[in-house]
């Protein structure tokens, strides 16, 4: 008995989640008037410089297609420096130069959480899910496999967590952790998680 009232309060308690996302949902279309404002551009830019020296360019266009889903698609093109130590040689610099597209969705619950539940802290959570494929020299970004095949896709799933901090009516700072969830030994990606910093607007 006590099971079925703990049920029923759980789908009670769900249907009412659901049911403020939907008003706020609504809320939140009227005020995106044109196509226009669904629209929004952005990336980012990374630089490291160091024992490996890496330049990033990330390019993003996307939509809203809803107020708390957007779907887009990316370009990234990556310079690669890194001195690498392969024993019975010479440690010597190998260079690198990565292109890439991408295709993503993102997820976020609430556009604005002090509008949500009037706790006065702008922007929300953002969740996003990304394929990306990167074409390289397999042997450039890991050569110190003994077998060498060239150019080459490699085929990447990210999956990540951030927050959204609102600079404006459109414009926003996006900073997500992002994991790579396919072990590939040709992926570029030597931490897990990475730290993304973007613009868009």
């Amino acid at each position: 008995m006590k099971k079925a009232h703990a049920i029923k309060s759980g789908i009670l308690l769900l249907i009412l989640f659901l049911l403020n996302v939907s008003i706020f949902a609504q809320s939140k279309a009227k005020e995106a008037k044109t196509f226009s404002d669904k629209i929004f551009y952005g990336g980012s830019i990374g630089l490291l410089f160091g024992t490996v020296t890496r330049v990033d360019i990330l390019p993003q266009v996307g939509i809203w297609i809803i107020p708390q889903c957007a779907i887009g698609v990316g370009g990234r093109y990556t310079f690669r420096k890194e001195n690498y130590s392969i024993i019975g040689s010479e440690s010597k610099p190998f260079k690198a130069h990565i292109w890439g597209v991408s295709g993503f969705t993102q997820i976020m619950p609430f556009r604005d959480l002090d509008k949500a539940f009037h706790i006065g802290i702008h922007g929300g959570p953002i969740f996003q899910g990304e394929w990306e494929g990167l074409y390289l020299d397999k042997g450039l970004v890991n050569p110190s496999l003994s077998e060498n095949n060239g150019k080459g896709w490699v085929h990447l799933v990210l999956a990540g967590v951030g927050y959204r901090f609102p600079l404006g009516d459109k414009a926003a700072l996006n900073l997500l952790a992002m994991w790579n969830l396919v072990d590939s030994r040709y992926s570029p990606y030597s931490s897990n998680p990475m730290l993304r910093i973007s613009i868009s607007f």
